[in-house]
């Protein structure tokens, strides 16, 4: 097999694995670890069900990679924010907008986190992803409250609880939205009173 073809084969074989963890977010998020089915995911890529397993060994696999996708998306937007010429303020600003923001992929991932963190059958290999998410998203989101805090920006307090609580909020908000498909989200503003000064 000639590079060219070689290269394109690779190129089709990381589309479809993107497809499959796209459906897998998106069945996750409707239905919970515990609920998803193989089936249902091979369903929502087009795929057949041993051709999922082609790609991921396991459901628990396939959750953590969609896990580990949230951690990639989550480190590439702080380290965006951390390298624009701005403000800490406008920092938390932007990482907070992007949290919230409505789209489908965004509210997904919360979704999934919010399902499997409440389910009480969930292995104990995606506790421990969601656990290390969590950590992933606290801990910077935290740094990001408490330099804006020493400028005077952020409100007071503890940043860890201020992070959660955001987090907190921006899930409840995932929760409103996939319940209630066409109403809208509050704007940003509003929800960014909880950590202004």
């Amino acid at each position: 097999m000639s590079p060219r073809p070689a290269a394109r084969v690779e190129q089709l074989r990381e589309e479809r694995r993107r497809d499959v963890l796209s459906a897998a977010r998106g069945v996750f998020a409707r239905k919970g670890f515990v609920a998803a089915k193989i089936s249902d995911i091979a369903s929502a890529a087009g795929i057949s069900h041993g051709l999922v397993h082609h790609y991921f060994p396991s459901k628990e696999a396939l959750f953590a990679a969609v896990i580990e996708e949230s951690v990639q998306g989550w480190e590439a937007l702080i380290a965006r924010a951390r390298a624009m010429p701005i403000t800490a303020w406008e920092r938390l600003v932007y990482v907070c907008s992007i949290m919230g923001e409505s789209s489908v992929v965004a509210s997904e991932h919360l979704l999934i986190i919010v399902h499997a963190s409440t389910g009480d059958d969930a292995p104990q290999t995606v506790r421990e992803a969601l656990d290390r998410l969590e950590r992933l998203v606290c801990e910077p989101l935290s740094a990001l409250i408490e330099e804006a805090q020493r400028t005077g920006e952020a409100a007071a307090g503890p940043p860890g609880e201020l992070a959660r609580a955001w987090m907190a909020v921006t899930q409840g908000l995932a929760i409103s939205q996939a319940l209630h498909p066409g109403r809208a989200r509050p704007p940003i503003e509003l929800v960014l009173r909880l950590l202004k000064a």
